[in-house]
């Protein structure tokens, strides 16, 4: 089975708030289910809980440091295999970091597909990750 995504420890974190609170948000008015909440809080707890992951995983593993995505680093992207010579991803580079989980990239197809990906959200694999998702993870994460 593969480890959770930011996502689904996003809303583990947020369900496990809700009970620690009695179901109230810091204002101590009722929380909104996950689907309820906006794009941009479910956001902010993807980022919180992607951050938890990459520390913890730096931990476990003794690699400090090497983790943080910066501009001009090398990651891959899930592809349409139409618009890459018939592979699923492609190498792209970042261009922008917004945070530990979170990038812009410029795709390098293997085709003349020209190709920029705003606000990917980091995945430990691309291995179930549709052409069209906005994930980004590091070379070698698939081994």
């Amino acid at each position: 089975m593969p480890p959770p995504s930011p996502r689904e420890l996003a809303e583990l974190a947020y369900d496990a708030y809700g009970k620690s609170t009695g179901g109230r948000n810091y204002q101590g008015l009722p929380m909104p289910a996950w689907n309820q909440l906006t794009g941009a809080i479910q956001c902010a707890w993807i980022e919180a809980a992607g951050a938890i992951a990459l520390h913890t995983i730096a931990r476990l593993t003794g690699v400090s440091g090497t983790l943080e995505p910066g501009v001009g680093d090398i990651v891959l992207v899930p592809m349409d295999p139409a618009d890459n010579n018939g592979a699923a991803e492609a190498p792209a580079v970042i261009t922008r970091v917004w945070s530990t989980t979170t990038v812009n990239a410029r795709v390098l197809a293997d085709s003349q597909h020209i190709d920029w990906r705003t606000s990917l959200t980091y995945v430990d694999s691309l291995t179930e990750a549709d052409a069209a998702a906005a994930v980004w993870t590091w070379p070698g994460g698939d081994d």
